[in-house]
């Protein structure tokens, strides 16, 4: 997609997606730690091969995974959840 801006007319290539995102509050998974605008975003990349995570609590947290790295999290976090 092509977007001309008047400035001597020049034209400026920009790439346009949709993506996937999902929002939640966290107050409802982080009973007394959770403060009223605390929040979680994950937004799938445009290639599709991973996502980006946006913490807000009093320190915003983001970080990005690709699917490989959110298997092997998940793997561990199993592993310690059933020791």
């Amino acid at each position: 997609m092509k977007y001309s801006k008047n400035e001597n007319e020049k034209t400026y290539e920009v790439d346009e997606h949709k993506r996937r995102a999902l929002f939640a509050e966290l107050k409802q998974w982080c009973f007394g730690y959770g403060r009223e605008y605390d929040y979680i975003e994950v937004t799938e990349w445009a290639n599709g091969e991973g996502f980006d995570v946006d913490i807000e609590t009093n320190q915003r947290q983001r970080f990005q995974l690709t699917w490989g790295q959110w298997e092997a999290l998940k793997h561990l976090i199993n592993k310690i959840e059933n020791q």
